[in-house]
Order: C-alpha cells, then sequence, then structure tokens
C-alpha cells in the first residue's frame, strides 16, 4: 500500500521543514486577513478565497514551485465563486450530521478531508463531483487510516496548546497543512497504482483467454 500514516508524517514534516517560513507568514497572513474580513457580513464571504489561495499555495510548495509570500491571495480570488459555494455545502452537510448524532457528522468530516485540494486541484470539477472524489480517496486509502492520522494531528496539538496558551497551534500548523497535504498526494497515488494494478490484471486475463481459445 502507497499511503502509510508514518510516509504522511514523514513526507509532511520535511516539506514543511524546508518551507517553514513562506507557509507561516502567509497563514499568518490568511489568518489576519480572515479576522479582518469577519468585522463585516460582506468580508465574511471572502473568507474562503483567502484559505483557498493559502491551500493554493501549499499545493504549489508540495510540487516543488517557487511561491512567494503573500502570492497566494490572487488564486484564491479567482475562484471565490465555486470555493463559497464549496464552503458552504460542507459546513450545511457538517452541522446537521453533528446535529443528529454526532457520527454522522464524524464521517462526512473524515469523507470529505481532502476537498479543498480536490477543488484547488481541479477547478473544473463542480461541489458535488469534489465531494464525490474526496470521498473515493478516502475510501481507497482506509477512513480510519484517515481518523486516526487526524486524531494523530489533533489530540496531542490540543493538549499541548492548554498549557501553552495555544502558541504550541501557532508555531506548528506547517507543519500540520503540510502533512495533510501530503495525505492527499499519497491518497492520489494509491488510486493511480490501484488503476494500473486493474489494467494489468485485466491485460493478462485478456492474454490467458487468447491462449486458452488458440489451445483450443
Amino acid at each position: 500500500m502507497n499511503f502509510t500514516i508514518e510516509k504522511a508524517l514523514h513526507g509532511g514534516f520535511n516539506a514543511a521543514k524546508d518551507n517553514y517560513i513562506t507557509i507561516w507568514v502567509n497563514g499568518f497572513l490568511a489568518g489576519l486577513a480572515s479576522l479582518l474580513a469577519a468585522i463585516t457580513i460582506v468580508g465574511i464571504l471572502i473568507i474562503p478565497a483567502i484559505w483557498g489561495g493559502y491551500i493554493e499555495s501549499l499545493l504549489r510548495i508540495r510540487r516543488g514551485e517557487d511561491v512567494k509570500i503573500g502570492s497566494f491571495f490572487k488564486a484564491g480570488f479567482k475562484h471565490w465563486g465555486s470555493l463559497f459555494i464549496l464552503f458552504f455545502l460542507s459546513f450545511l452537510a457538517l452541522m446537521f450530521g453533528f446535529l443528529l448524532l454526532v457520527v454522522p457528522g464524524i464521517y462526512l468530516m473524515i469523507a470529505w478531508y481532502f476537498i479543498l485540494y480536490v477543488k484547488l486541484d481541479n477547478p473544473e470539477l463542480t461541489s458535488f463531483e469534489v465531494f464525490g472524489k474526496s470521498k473515493a480517496l478516502v475510501s481507497n486509502i482506509g477512513w480510519w487510516n484517515v481518523f486516526l492520522l487526524y486524531l494523530i494531528l489533533s489530540i496531542p496539538l490540543a493538549l499541548i496548546d492548554t498549557f501553552t496558551l495555544n502558541l504550541a497551534s501557532v508555531a506548528f500548523f506547517p507543519f500540520l497543512s503540510m502533512i495533510q497535504l501530503e495525505a492527499y498526494y499519497l491518497s492520489l497515488k494509491e488510486i493511480e497504482n490501484t488503476k494500473e494494478l486493474l489494467a494489468s490484471e485485466s491485460v493478462n486475463m485478456e492474454a490467458e483467454k487468447y491462449v486458452r481459445s488458440d489451445q483450443n
């Protein structure tokens, strides 16, 4: 299996370590811009674009592209409409999921773990297609694997935050961001490997049928 939690942790940590300043400063700018935007109702509407741009900058960092500090805003506003719809739909679904029995909300939260990465990697997809692709990626590598990764990233940090006045989150969020992104990339590789395996098996089956028919 191409995806393992260890690979996600190791790959994400190294990517964050090599680009720590850029990731941290851009994250700080995104957070500050979101706080300022939240002052007004109109401003709240642009928050998805702010964080969409930030996530897009992480994708470019992961691909080895040059990312400059503060350059992420443009990409987010380019896809503002579709990002807003995606945020809105996911918020409503998760809210109802948690209000019902909690468990449906937790299930959807993990199943849709990769929606922002999927959308910004594939801007032509509709929101429903994005939800479906994220669910497929998570299912292929194992819902419980992604859930366990989520717990590993969130619980220890939450405990440390209680003793550091949330300073741990401020310091470590570049590592968390890149570990989550690494999990997404590993899930893509897993899908590709599965398709290649199925294609190979299909070719072998056709070859066996040909040999059998030739022998007959």
